[in-house]
């Protein structure tokens, strides 16, 4: 009773309301348009509330594309290591891997995150191309690419379950 007690609600994604992105909470409005597009610090969507959550998902996901795609070819450059592809998951257990092809996978969740939670994400899974486990060499490149990830590890550990609990169905 008292684990089920501390379970946080889901929250779904609705017209009217919010939805965090890149750590800030944007208002979900109905308006004249056919796509998902930002106008004025809001997401202006079709009025259609039974596709809010699939349009919004969609949004998320080209948006983690495209900021990811960004982030790993940064971070690659730096370590003087290319990737492979990079694919969007909508993963539970791990926000990213790399596999031992290169090839990078990260939760598209990520976008709703803090963008310097979304780097630190980016540049330690770059780092695995060259340490594809967690030594102390794998932790010392990753603070050569993104000092600051102690910050960003601990704010997924304290928010990330947040993260997961938006429904876009």
């Amino acid at each position: 009773r008292k684990h089920m007690a501390a379970v946080e609600p889901e929250m779904p994604v609705v017209l009217g309301g919010t939805v965090s992105f890149r750590g800030a909470d944007l208002p979900l409005v109905a308006g004249d348009v056919k796509r998902a597009k930002l106008v004025d610090g809001a997401l202006m969507l079709p009025d259609d509330p039974t596709m809010t959550g699939k349009r919004v998902a969609a949004f998320m996901k080209l948006q983690a594309r495209d900021a990811l795609a960004d982030a790993s070819d940064r971070y690659a450059a730096a370590l003087g290591r290319p990737y492979g592809k990079i694919s969007l998951r909508d993963t539970r257990s791990r926000w990213g891997s790399c596999s031992s092809a290169g090839d990078l996978m990260y939760s598209w969740r990520l976008v709703m995150a803090p963008p310097e939670v979304l780097d630190y994400v980016a540049a330690h899974e770059v780092a695995h191309l060259q340490h594809m486990d967690h030594s102390p060499r794998f932790w010392a490149a990753v603070e050569r690419l993104f000092p600051e990830h102690k910050a960003c590890r601990a704010w997924l550990r304290t928010h990330g379950g947040a993260l997961h609990r938006v429904r876009f169905d």
